[in-house]
C-alpha cells in the first residue's frame, strides 16, 4: 500500500512540475523575457518528455514562440511544428487560448520570414543645402493584432526584430 502511494506521488509531482515549469516559461515569455524563458524552457524538456500530451503541446506552442522572439527561425519551426502536429492528431489537446496563441506565433513566424524592403532612394537633392528626409517607417495596421496574439493576458509586448 504504502509503496503504490509513493508511486502515485512521484507520478503526481512530475506532472505537476512539468506544468509548472511550463507556467513559469510562459510567464516570463508574456513579460518578454525571452533569453530566462528560453532557459526554463531548456531546463524542463527532459520532464516535459514525459509530460500528459496537453503540456507537451503547450510547451511546444510557447518553445517555438520564444524562438520566434528570439530570431532563431529554424528552431522555432521545428517547435511550432510539433505544437500543430498533436493538435491536427488529438483536435482540442489545446486550449482555446492556446490554440490562438500558436496561430499568432505561426503568423510571426512567417512575418520573420519576410524581407525587409528595401528604402526608397532619394536622389534628387534640390541644392547642397538641402538634404533629403529621412525615410519614414509605417507599421501595418494588423500589427498589433499579431503581436498581441503571441502574448498570453492583456500584457502587450513588441517581438524583438
Amino acid at each position: 500500500m504504502l509503496r503504490m502511494s509513493l508511486w502515485a506521488c512521484f507520478v503526481l509531482l512530475t506532472a505537476c512540475g512539468s506544468g509548472h515549469y511550463i507556467q513559469r516559461g510562459a510567464d516570463l515569455y508574456g513579460e518578454g523575457r525571452y533569453v530566462e524563458a528560453d532557459e526554463v524552457f531548456a531546463r524542463s524538456e527532459p520532464r516535459v518528455a514525459r509530460a500528459a500530451l496537453e503540456q507537451r503541446a503547450t510547451y511546444a506552442a510557447y518553445r517555438g514562440a520564444t524562438f520566434v522572439a528570439l530570431g532563431d527561425l529554424p528552431h522555432a519551426q521545428h517547435w511550432l511544428s510539433v505544437a500543430s502536429e498533436i493538435e491536427r492528431a488529438r483536435p482540442g489537446t489545446l486550449r482555446a487560448e492556446e490554440r490562438a496563441f500558436l496561430d499568432g506565433a505561426w503568423r510571426a513566424y512567417a512575418n520573420r520570414l519576410q524581407p525587409a524592403p528595401a528604402p526608397a532612394a532619394n536622389t534628387a537633392v534640390a541644392s547642397t543645402s538641402q538634404s533629403p528626409s529621412p525615410s519614414v517607417v509605417t507599421v501595418p495596421a494588423d500589427t498589433a493584432v499579431q503581436q498581441r496574439a503571441l502574448v498570453p493576458g492583456l500584457v502587450q509586448q513588441s517581438v524583438p526584430q
